[in-house]
């Protein structure tokens, strides 16, 4: 099968619900709310070829290898185990987040590949890590790009934070503490411009953005998960800002907490008088043009082991991955780009993997035919 015919047929198969394949009722936060949520299900009988690193503590271990842009994982498991990308790591070492999704085969030990999200703390070999939670859309979007890209991200994270939390009376600030190795978060009544301080510490101002939100009123409350639900698509106004999926329901009942969360902000924003709408009819056109624009995307593999590959989707508006155990996709995550696509430069002298295109399944006189009938359900 030619590169890229299984994202998609996959993507295509959603789009059409096929194979198993539904939505569920959108879900907003309120009548006023400008974000949505549309579950993706599935029903069949889907046999899973791993489990999910949350579903199996006390049977990976991971470590500090003392490089900042590797960790390594233990396992003492018998089954495969997929490590989401994004995914926060904190202990005695220096915070990382993992760049690509990568299946961890059984009784096996194998190095991960990360990058810092707290550039202040430093890397100590052997000191135990642990899941804490996942990297924002903001971040995970520079996990592909450069360490500095990555700190970069981690600040815009931190200001923002900082500017959204004037609003419900919370500020952030860091502090540097003894040798200066060490950050402490602090919340803080308003305080002027200058005084705002964006923390380096990722994970940290993830737990102090949460706090200060359930305080806040409006703060959205825990989604339940539908049953047979695999995924979901987050919608802001006038398009599909996050599209995460995986092959079985009980991949995403381990991680739909920390998914939503994620995009609090775009679920939470309301509008005083309904000038906009999102009208149900237009959804599927919507989900048509975001798969359509996403097989147009160019690809490159990130991560390969005997059983599995990760690939990198990399289009003009949107960036993600996808994860397959041979032929079959497992997981696919993406977002729409918060920074214009980087333009190659062919004189840097540096060496690019070449990419090639994902094709869809169809045609395009196929995929209009899709779009017209999507239209009529």
């Amino acid at each position: 099968m030619p590169l890229g015919n299984e994202i998609g047929k996959f993507l295509w198969d959603l789009a059409e619900k096929k194979n198993g394949f539904d939505f569920g009722k959108p879900w907003k936060q309120s009548s006023k709310s400008l974000g949505l949520v549309i579950p993706i299900l599935r029903t069949g009988s889907v046999k899973r070829k791993y489990k999910m690193m949350e579903e199996v503590k006390g049977k990976i271990d991971i470590e500090d290898t003392g490089h900042v842009n590797i960790m390594r994982v233990v396992s003492k498991g018998d089954e495969n185990t997929f490590i989401r990308s994004g995914i926060i790591l904190e202990g005695g070492g220096q915070t990382r987040a993992v760049i690509s999704g990568m299946i961890v085969l059984p009784n096996s030990t194998q190095d991960i590949d990360v990058k810092c999200v707290y550039a202040s703390k430093p890397t100590k070999r052997g000191a135990k890590m642990h899941i804490s939670d996942i990297a924002p859309p903001v971040v995970m979007q520079s996990l592909h790009e450069s360490q500095r890209d990555t700190w970069d991200s981690v600040r815009t994270y931190s200001a923002k934070a900082c500017h959204g939390g004037r609003r419900s009376s919370v500020m952030f600030m860091s502090s540097n503490v003894g040798s200066g190795r060490e950050r402490v978060l602090g919340r803080i009544g308003r305080v002027s411009a200058a005084e705002e301080v964006g923390s380096d510490d990722l994970a940290g101002v993830m737990r102090e953005v949460e706090k200060s939100q359930k305080d806040v009123e409006g703060a959205i409350k825990d989604i339940p998960v539908m049953e047979n639900q695999v995924g979901c698509i987050i919608f802001d106004i006038d398009s599909i800002v996050g599209f995460e999926v995986f092959d079985s329901p009980k991949s995403w009942k381990s991680m739909h907490k920390h998914v939503i969360k994620k995009y609090n902000e775009v679920l939470r924003k309301e509008q005083e008088k309904m000038l906009f709408e999102l009208k149900p009819e237009v959804i599927p056109e919507k989900i048509a043009e975001f798969i359509e624009e996403i097989c147009k995307s160019d690809e490159k593999t990130t991560h390969e082991t005997e059983v599995s590959r990760t690939l990198v989707v990399d289009g003009e508006r949107h960036v993600g991955e996808y994860t397959t155990i041979g032929a079959d996709v497992i997981h696919v995550i993406v977002f729409k780009r918060s920074t214009p696509k980087k333009k190659s430069n062919p004189s840097s002298g540096g060496y690019r993997q070449p990419r090639s295109r994902i094709r869809s399944s169809l045609e395009p006189d196929e995929i209009q035919e899709v779009v017209a009938g999507l239209q009529m359900r």
